[in-house]
């Protein structure tokens, strides 16, 4: 199963470092679980958080699920497809391996110089348009 625990900790965190923001729009692969479970356990949350089902993984779920928590069903998500993060995953898949015998600070200079070169060139592809 699914440990939502995690992903509350994680909005816990951008809530407090970033007090300012009124609501956040997020992709889980199981938000509709998640979204009982976060009502649950955080209902001051129920305005501010809203969790969608990216479209890959809306195949596995059930016809009611595609109703509520379709990403293109959503305002507030546009052409989102909800596998960004795996996206960035394969790009820095290179890393892996000579990341494993580099240090922490090593590691994750390297993680973030990769994922700035792909945020550039997402950039400058978008200007384009």
């Amino acid at each position: 199963g699914e440990r939502h625990s995690h992903a509350i900790r994680m909005i816990e965190a951008i809530l407090d470092d970033v007090p300012e923001i009124q609501s956040i729009n997020m992709c889980y692969d199981v938000a509709c679980v998640f979204e009982s479970a976060l009502h649950r356990y955080k209902p001051e949350w129920n305005e501010t958080i809203r969790a969608r089902i990216g479209r890959f993984h809306l195949y596995g779920h059930e016809h009611s699920c595609h109703v509520l928590y379709n990403l293109l069903r959503t305002q507030g998500y546009g052409l989102m497809i909800g596998e960004e993060p795996e996206h960035l995953w394969f790009i820095i898949l290179h890393l892996i391996k000579s990341g494993r015998v580099s240090s922490g600070p090593r590691r994750t200079q390297k993680i973030d110089s990769c994922g700035m070169h792909e945020y550039c060139r997402i950039m400058d592809n978008t200007r384009s348009y």
